[in-house]
C-alpha cells in the first residue's frame, strides 16, 4: 500500500496553494499563455474565493459533523488552480477541515503524476481527488473527482454527446454546484468518514 506521508509532507497549506495559484495566474501574464489556460486560472481563483467566502453549513450538516470521527485523520487533496471542479470543491474541503480539526494539504496533480497514477477515474487523471490518510500515511479512503450528481451528469456526457453536449455538460455542472452549494460535498465526505 502507498505510504502518502512524504507527498503529504511536500503539499501545501490551503492559503500557501491559493498563493501558489495566483502566482501561475500572474506568470501566465506575465509570459505568455500558449496553452490559453489564464481564463481558467483566473475563473478558478473568482470561484474559489467566492465559495470560500460565501460556504456555510446549515442545521442539517452541523449534526451531520457531530457524527464524524476525525481523529487522527489528515486530508491530502490533489488538485490544480486552473480546475473548474477543484474551484468549487476544494474551498469546501477546506471548511471541513477547519471545522473538524484536520489538518489539510493541498498538492498539484501535474507535478505529481506519479502520485496521481494512483488515483485515476475511470483510467482518467481527473481532478480533485481529496485522499484521507492516518498518521502512518496509509489511505483511509478518497472522494473525487466530483460528487454523485456530478459524475452521473458526466456519464450522460459520454454516453450520448450528441444529445448531451460537453456545452450542456458544463453549464449544468456549474448550475448544480451553485445551487448546491457545497451541501453534497460535506455529505459524501463525512459518510465515508463514518
Amino acid at each position: 500500500m502507498l505510504n502518502l506521508n512524504d507527498f503529504y509532507q511536500r503539499a501545501l497549506s490551503y492559503e500557501q496553494y491559493i498563493e501558489k495559484t495566483e502566482n501561475q495566474l500572474e506568470d501566465l501574464v506575465e509570459q505568455g499563455d500558449p496553452n490559453d489556460f489564464v481564463q481558467y486560472y483566473s475563473l478558478g481563483l473568482k470561484r474559489m474565493n467566492r465559495v470560500y467566502k460565501t460556504f456555510k453549513f446549515d442545521a442539517n450538516l452541523e449534526k451531520e459533523l457531530n457524527t464524524a470521527n476525525g481523529a487522527g485523520v489528515r486530508f491530502l487533496t490533489i488538485t490544480e488552480g486552473w480546475c473548474g471542479d477543484a474551484s468549487h470543491i476544494v474551498p469546501v474541503i477546506h471548511h471541513l477541515a477547519q471545522k473538524l480539526n484536520i489538518e489539510d494539504r493541498y498538492i498539484s496533480r501535474d507535478e505529481n503524476l506519479n502520485l496521481m497514477e494512483n488515483y485515476k477515474t475511470n483510467g482518467s487523471i481527473s481532478i480533485p481527488i481529496l485522499v484521507a490518510l492516518d498518521e502512518e500515511g496509509k489511505e483511509i479512503f478518497r472522494f473525487g473527482p466530483r460528487t454523485a450528481h456530478g459524475m452521473e451528469l458526466l456519464k450522460r456526457y459520454k454516453e450520448n454527446p450528441d444529445r448531451y453536449s460537453k456545452d450542456d455538460f458544463h453549464e449544468d455542472l456549474q448550475i448544480y454546484y451553485n445551487e448546491n452549494k457545497g451541501i453534497d460535498i460535506v455529505t459524501e465526505i463525512l459518510s465515508l468518514m463514518k
